[in-house]
This record gives C-alpha cells, structure tokens and sequence, in this order.
C-alpha cells in the first residue's frame, strides 16, 4: 500500500495543522491555515511597517535643511534612498510567503518545497532530488506550544532546510510515511 492511497485522508483524518492531498503520483501536503493564524498577523504588520518606512522618505524633505557639515541635499537623497531600500526590503520579506508546502513526487525522486503567500499563492519553490538529500528528520519543538519541523540535510552542503511545520505528533507521522514511501520508490 503506497503512500497516495494513505494520503488522501482515510488513514490519517484527524491532522490539524496539516492538510493532504493527491498530486499525479505523489501527494502534496500544506500547512493548515487556521493553525498559523498569528504568522499572518505578524505578515501584516511587517508588511505595514516596510510600507511606513517608506512614506518615512517623504516625511524628511517636510523639514527646513539644518545647517551641518555637508550638503543638505545631499544628506536628504541619501537618507531617503537608504529609507526606500529599507523599507522595500522588509516589505518584500512580509510578502515572501511564510506557510510551507511540499510535494512529494516518487515519478522523478524530487521533494519540492513551497512557500505560501497569503493567498496560497507559491512565492518561492525548490526542488530537491532524492539523490542530494542526505537525511530527513523532525526537529522537535524546544518549548510547548511552539510547531515541530520536518527538515532536510543536504549531502553536499552543512545547510538544513525546513520542508513543513505542524504539530509534533503529525509530523512525526508524515516522516514515517514520507521515509517509507522513499524507501518503497527506491526499491522498485
């Protein structure tokens, strides 16, 4: 019995915080909404705040040039470049995306990895084959409350990724099925 049969919400109905479903061959699983509910709150006020700091830049030249070493005019475009940058740099990272999708497709041995915009929109992806990944664990939540991580480490690099987050006990789950269903692929 593979995987997809597993996935597609009869063997395990009662996740919370993650949610299945069939893709081609593989399956796909994503963050549940409700369950990172405060991580679209905290987009919305970075998101507010890279936008105030770059109305910050029009706010400057509102006020009389001071009398300081320097150009005045100078000092002005400069601050105001360095507020836009600023400010676009954190707005740009509120809209990246910060819930997490992976899809596992046994037909090519790859993992992709999504994240989320708010609209469920994919805003960045990766794809990693099964050839370059050298281990797949659970990084289990350090104090109560906080989500567990499925992360992958990577055999040419020191760099571990985090695939999906969820409640402990349901990612531990989707690793034992996940590891089981790699084994499977690699056998047939």
């Amino acid at each position: 019995m593979n995987m997809v049969s597993r996935m597609d919400g009869t063997a395990l109905p009662n996740w919370q915080s993650l949610n299945s479903s069939k893709n081609g061959a593989g399956y796909r699983i994503r963050e549940a909404d409700g369950f990172f509910r405060h991580s679209e709150r905290n987009e919305a006020v970075v998101r507010f705040v890279g936008i105030i700091i770059v109305m910050g830049t029009f706010v400057q030249w509102t006020f009389p040039n001071a009398n300081a070493l320097g150009d005045p005019m100078l000092t002005k475009v400069l601050l105001a470049v360095a507020f836009s940058l600023i400010g676009l740099a954190v707005y740009s990272f509120a809209t990246r995306g910060h819930r997490c999708e992976v899809l596992y497709d046994p037909g090519h041995s790859e993992i992709h990895i999504y994240h989320l915009s708010r609209r469920d929109e994919p805003k960045s992806a990766m794809k990693l084959s099964l050839n370059d990944v050298k281990s797949i664990y659970v990084k289990r939540p350090e104090t109560t409350g906080t989500p567990a991580e499925l992360r992958v480490r990577l055999k040419n690099s020191i760099r571990e990724i985090c695939v999906i987050r969820g409640d402990n006990e349901e990612i531990e789950s989707l690793h034992r099925h996940l590891c089981r269903d790699i084994r499977l692929a690699e056998s047939a």
